[in-house]
């Protein structure tokens, strides 16, 4: 809006400042005539008052009654054109605006007032004009940062800068992802409690409420699919009808970019998931196979399965916390079905893992369930499945369970006998075991004679390096055995 300042230098000598000497920097909302003495009832506020003073008689009273309502109904300032009725500004009129706080002009003769609503308009006009295209190249700004190489960080830091004050990328969970300038990220954390009443109150709800001297304005990231986090704005108050526009654009270029990044994730997990199910069905050749297409990193030796079950946002939610616990630029191998989620760890991953699937069962998905399995050869990981699947119903909602904090971490390596191919000497040390190293019993079992079982028993207590005779050894061997689903 034009400031009264800018009409008076705008004008010159067509309008003069009467009192204050010098035009204050007032906003103009508009140009009113009125010769009425109560002209209030026709006005909003923030005008330029213009009037001959046809219904001022010079007296003090008079004039003193006739600013204070103009004043109280909030006139930004009062005209007074001189010639047809006052040839000069009544002394009680320049005394009563004084006392009312009530900026005074004089418009002199000649000067038709409509001289002074063209330039009123003209100046409207023109700072619309401005205020147009400083809007449009923000918005043009703002689409060029989300088309970089950062979109997430370069939209945040071109928001703050349009609306002079800071904004904020928040994940769904009230996280701060983006913060620009960083020394508000305070003021970003402190809205959490807002974005847990927003994730109540529905997809599409948004909120604004103060925080300091800023009017912080909160609105979700939606599209296609589930919630993807929030913007938080802040700037001193109140915010400006065009930047909250602004707040919108970079909201929708925010959520698309967020929609393109969950479909490229979506389509790398589902990649991964096929070699991962391979790996599950005993095909390792074939996942490994698949992966070195895929460019993945080889699958290693031994790994650990974890499984997630009881999830109630669905499994991207898991992997979500999952994939940054191993570090960026790691892949996770994921098979993510409706309640379940496996996940084969390597040697490096576990630890990471075993902690963010704590934090997941504890804090974020509380009613969930996990379990993680005894390190196994990549090979014969399919057979550890079914005793997995049993041991993860059991397991109740809210805790994880490790499979080698239960006594089996000190069980002899199965790996040298399950990849010994001239005999069977798993089925040997199983049916040895289970009939408690009874020899007759045990060789009946298997069909062989008891010295070829001897043999057998012997050739794999010295790959294992193991006294399968030892009582301990045996009960982690065979809980081993069973863990791998050979028993």
């Amino acid at each position: 809006m034009p400031a009264l300042d800018d009409l008076v230098r705008l004008l010159g000598a067509d309008l003069e400042p009467v009192t204050p000497a010098l035009a204050p920097p007032l906003d103009i909302t508009g140009v009113h005539v009125s010769e009425l003495t109560d002209p209030t009832p026709y006005l909003t506020g923030g005008e330029l008052l213009l009037t001959t003073g046809m219904g001022l008689t010079g007296q003090t009273a008079q004039a003193r009654a006739y600013t204070a309502r103009l004043a109280a109904r909030g006139v930004a300032a009062l005209g007074i054109g001189l010639g047809p009725v006052h040839t000069t500004v009544p002394g009680t009129l320049v005394e009563a605006c004084e006392s009312a706080g009530l900026p005074l002009c004089a418009v002199p003769a000649p000067t038709p007032f409509l001289t002074i609503a063209r330039t009123y308009w003209s100046l409207t006009a023109a700072a619309g004009h401005e205020q147009l295209s400083a809007a449009l190249g923000a918005h043009r700004e703002l689409i060029r940062s989300a088309a970089g190489p950062d979109p997430v960080r370069a939209v945040v830091r071109t928001l703050a800068d349009a609306v002079e004050g800071w904004a904020a990328q928040l994940t769904p969970q009230g996280e701060v992802v983006a913060v620009w300038p960083r020394e508000h990220r305070s003021s970003a954390r402190r809205i959490a409690a807002e974005v847990a009443r927003l994730r109540v109150a529905g997809p599409h709800s948004s909120a604004t409420f103060p925080l300091g001297d800023d009017d912080v304005v909160l609105h979700p990231l939606t599209g296609r699919g589930p919630l993807s986090g929030f913007v938080a704005t802040g700037c001193p108050r109140p915010m400006k009808a065009p930047d909250r526009q602004l707040v919108l654009t970079a909201c929708a270029l925010l959520a698309l970019q967020g929609e393109q990044r969950r479909r490229g994730v979506a389509a790398a997990r589902t990649a991964r998931a096929c070699v991962a199910r391979l790996v599950l069905s005993g095909h390792l050749d074939a996942a490994r196979s698949l992966g070195a297409d895929l460019g993945l990193p080889a699958i290693p030796a031994r790994v650990r399965l974890f499984a997630v079950a009881g999830l109630t946002g669905g499994a991207d939610e898991v992997l979500d916390v999952l994939e940054p616990a191993v570090g960026p630029g790691r892949q996770l191998l994921a098979v993510a079905e409706p309640d379940e989620v496996w996940v084969l760890a390597g040697p490096d991953d576990t630890q990471a893992l075993r902690a963010a699937v704590r934090r997941l069962t504890t804090e974020r998905l509380p009613g969930a369930r996990a379990v993680l399995g005894l390190p196994a050869a990549a090979a014969e990981l399919h057979r550890q499945l079914a005793a997995l699947t049993r041991t993860l119903a059991a397991v109740p909602p809210g805790t994880s369970r490790d499979l080698a904090d239960d006594g089996t971490a000190a069980a002899p390596s199965l790996d040298p006998v399950l990849g010994y191919r001239r005999a069977d000497l798993a089925g040997a040390v199983v049916a040895y075991l289970r009939h408690r190293g009874h020899w007759e019993r045990a060789a009946a079992d298997l069909g062989v004679h008891r010295n070829t079982l001897r043999n057998r028993i012997a050739t794999a207590a010295r790959l294992m390096d193991a006294d399968l005779d030892d009582p301990d050894t045996a009960s982690r061997t065979w809980l081993a055995l069973r863990a791998n689903g050979l028993a």
